[in-house]
């Protein structure tokens, strides 16, 4: 990040960041369905977004880290010995959207809360407690250029100075392309209200499946055969929850990106095979100054 004053340029030192003071969330789990409670506290640098089950306190924490990946069936779930917890990616999204770096997250529950369906409740949440900066300097990965690609989907990056994100999502008429980008400057207003989506034609499936039981109307984007069924937040607000997803899915390197990235018809199998070749290319992010 660059400060100008006249013609000078001045470089930002960035520090990792936290919470300043505990909040407390609850709502029910989008596919379980199940109640929980959730408790976002500070801490300490360098020690990243780690989860604690403690309606299972036997378990061991859970790091948000590519290594903790379990499951991406509907969403991303978390694992470390025989304890899990699922639906991660919002909460890890609104932490990289608002600069928290290190947070303990304490849950009574399987699953995380659905709230509204996007990230705008936990994105609030963090800034009720507060973002304060640690002594240590923000990890950062500076991307260079690469490919993923899993059958029709593709996913690249590009350098760049600035954190940007673009999708394009390729759905039936009436709707049809949508092609969204934004940087993380943009998070709150931009990226940060797009709710999940999915086709009413689906919805028995995923019943079937055990998925989507807390699913309902105030949570999920629905799509029908005329578009959308209930009102959206965005004309492209499908592609917009996409950049939502990626940026959470993309937090689990446990640094900062800087650089573009571009994906298209992608999930979350995509978005974390394409963390893992970042991570492969250019490391896991060094603790070090970033401006």
């Amino acid at each position: 990040m660059k400060a100008a004053t006249g013609d000078s340029r001045v470089a930002v030192k960035l520090a990792q960041g936290t919470i300043g003071r505990p909040v407390t969330m609850t709502g029910v789990g989008l596919h379980t369905g199940a109640p929980v409670r959730l408790r976002l506290e500070a801490a300490p640098p360098g020690s990243g977004i780690v989860f604690r089950r403690l309606d299972r306190p036997e378990t061991a924490a859970i790091g948000a880290t590519l290594a903790a990946v379990w499951e991406t069936r509907r969403g991303v779930t978390l694992r470390s010995g025989d304890g899990t917890v699922a639906t991660v990616e919002h909460l890890l999204s609104a932490a990289v959207g608002m600069g928290i770096d290190n947070l303990r997250v304490e849950v009574e529950g399987p699953e995380l809360p659905a709230l509204d369906g996007s990230a705008a409740g936990f994105t609030r949440a963090l800034e009720e407690g507060g973002r304060v900066d640690q002594r240590a300097p923000a990890r950062e990965i500076r991307l260079g250029a690469c490919e993923v690609v899993e059958g029709q989907s593709r996913a690249m990056t590009s350098p760049g100075e600035e954190s940007r994100f673009a999708y394009t999502v390729e759905l039936p008429a009436p709707l049809g392309r949508m092609v969204f980008s934004a940087s993380l400057e943009g998070y709150r207003e931009d990226i940060a209200p797009a709710r999940t989506w999915g086709f009413a034609a689906d919805a028995a499936a995923l019943e079937a499946a055990g998925l989507a039981r807390g699913a309902s109307l105030e949570n999920v984007l629905v799509i029908g055969a005329e578009g959308y069924i209930n009102a959206p937040r965005f004309s492209d607000e499908p592609a917009r929850h996409k950049v939502l997803d990626l940026i959470g899915d993309l937090a689990l390197l446990g640094a900062r990106v800087r650089g573009h990235v571009a994906v298209t018809a992608g999930g979350h199998s995509l978005h974390l095979a394409l963390a893992r070749e970042i991570a492969r290319r250019w490391g896991s992010g060094a603790e070090r100054e970033v401006g």
